[in-house]
Formats: C-alpha cells, sequence, structure tokens
C-alpha cells in the first residue's frame, strides 16, 4: 500500500493506494501527523510513500481551493459489499454543489425503503470527497449525520458551504 500526505487550505488531507487504484482518501486534518495517523489506523499493511499521484494531488487542492474539481482516479472497493459499491456509484453522480436526501439515494439503488441502509453504506464510505457522501442530506432539508475518519456534522456543512450549498442546522 502506498500513501501520500496534501497540504489544502483546510488542512492535510491523507490518501492510500493500492496495486488497484485509490483505497483511502481521509478528510482534512490539523497537521501532518494526524493525517498519517489515521490513515496508518486504516491499513493493517505497511504504507510506502509515493509522490506519484500529481493529478489526484491537484484534485484535492483544487477543491479545497473552491474549485469545481472533479475526481476521475481508479478507486479501489476491495471490500465493499454489492450494497455499499450501488451506493457509492449513485452518490459519485451527485453534482458538486448539489445536494440529495437518503430516499433519493435509496430510489436510485432499487431498493426505496433502504434509506438507513443507505446512511450505514455511507458512514462506511472510504473517501468521502471521491464519493461525496457530504451531499445526501435528510428529506426534510437537515443534514442528517456524517460519520466516517475525521468527519462530522460540522466538516459536512464545511464542504458543502465550500460548494455553495448553504444547509439550515
Amino acid at each position: 500500500m502506498i500513501f501520500d500526505l496534501i497540504p489544502t487550505a483546510c488542512g492535510w488531507v491523507g490518501v492510500s493506494f493500492s496495486k488497484k487504484g485509490v483505497r483511502r482518501l481521509n478528510l482534512p486534518v490539523p497537521d501532518e501527523k494526524e493525517a498519517l495517523a489515521l490513515l496508518c489506523a486504516s491499513h493493517a499493511t505497511d504504507l510506502e510513500k509515493s509522490d506519484g499521484i500529481d493529478r489526484l494531488r491537484q484534485q484535492v487542492v483544487d477543491y479545497f481551493n473552491g474549485g469545481e474539481s472533479g475526481f476521475n482516479c481508479r478507486l479501489d472497493l476491495s471490500g465493499a459489499t454489492p450494497f455499499q459499491r450501488r451506493v457509492w456509484e449513485v452518490v459519485r453522480e451527485i453534482p458538486y454543489g448539489q445536494v440529495k436526501s437518503y430516499k433519493w439515494v435509496a430510489e436510485r439503488t432499487g431498493r426505496p425503503h433502504a434509506c438507513r441502509a443507505v446512511g450505514r453504506a455511507l458512514s462506511a464510505n472510504p473517501m468521502p470527497l471521491i464519493i461525496p457522501c457530504h451531499r445526501v442530506i435528510r428529506s426534510d432539508g437537515k443534514p442528517g449525520g456524517f460519520g466516517g475518519i475525521a468527519g462530522d456534522v460540522k466538516t459536512k456543512l464545511m464542504l458543502l458551504e465550500l460548494e455553495g450549498c448553504r444547509i439550515q442546522f
């Protein structure tokens, strides 16, 4: 497994890769050591430093500078269930600066009553910028939860605001 740490306007983002593609991308944290600790906590194998991710690095930096960066990279979703993969595929289709409800996502997975299962799948999202789970909110317009590594509702609201979305909390 290889990794890199990316300094952004909002903090340090850690990213790890396997031969198949991006395996994990952490949300920004205040310092480099914390970003590395989050990556190490999520991998049982040793991590090896890599600087060969220039395109993804630029996309992450652009995103946190307010750019409408699209993330086009190969993903390693090994270990994900078929339902998680389907949820994540649907969420990747939500455009920058827009939000959709958990119900909307559930309907597009073919399981319209699986809103809670959608929430659980999103809480297991290993790369929350590339799979933009922060763009999924409750049907009543409230933000809903936001878990995962270095995530909380404040981070969700910060990411949405960065994209020009204002959600009442």
